[in-house]
């Protein structure tokens, strides 16, 4: 319950929700058209590709526990730099800026759908059309790309769902039966 509400929902959910939800809004449906990178959008695009090659190396080796932390130190890093950079200011204020801001946060959520495929399939196939991406093609190649501006996104819904306490008890219990 702790890794589903604390790392699937409030971390990895949330980037993705957030920056799907901004752009979907603010930028009529549609992946923005990034203006320069700044040494921010770098830096993040630097770390989600290193992030991929770690965890390739790391899934190549079976060691998946290892691959799920470095991806989620992936959204971890992606919600830090959508704080930083406040996307839902920029947007009244700079609304070039709040593009390439949700433009470079969108390459980090197509990175961890990719990254996280072998983890989370199902999540992995939703955020695909999300990202108007249209069907996942089991065959597809393991690569992660950057988002084609104007590509049109699907109207977002939450990944994840927050589990309450009442439903870790049904289950504990309705485990524990079984065992017995």
């Amino acid at each position: 319950m702790r890794r589903n509400n604390g790392e699937l929902v409030s971390t990895y959910g949330n980037l993705a929700h957030r920056v799907l939800t901004m752009t979907y809004r603010n930028f009529e449906g549609r992946v923005p058209t990034p203006g320069p990178l700044s040494s921010d959008e770098d830096d993040m695009l630097a770390k989600v590709q290193q992030t991929f090659a770690e965890v390739d190396d790391l899934l190549y080796r079976c060691r998946f526990r290892e691959g799920v932390r470095q991806a989620m130190g992936l959204a971890q890093e992606g919600n830090r730099y959508l704080d930083r950079k406040a996307p839902w200011k920029q947007v009244k204020e700079d609304k070039d800026a709040a593009a390439t801001t949700l433009w470079c946060a969108l390459s980090v959520v197509e990175a961890l759908k990719t990254i996280l495929y072998p983890f989370l399939p199902f999540s992995s196939h939703k955020l695909h059309g999300y990202l108007g991406l249209g069907e996942l093609d089991e065959s597809s190649e393991w690569k992660i790309g950057a988002p084609v501006a104007g590509r049109e996104l699907q109207k977002p819904s939450p990944l994840f769902a927050k589990l309450e306490d009442e439903v870790a008890e049904v289950e504990t219990a309705r485990l524990g039966q079984a065992s017995g």
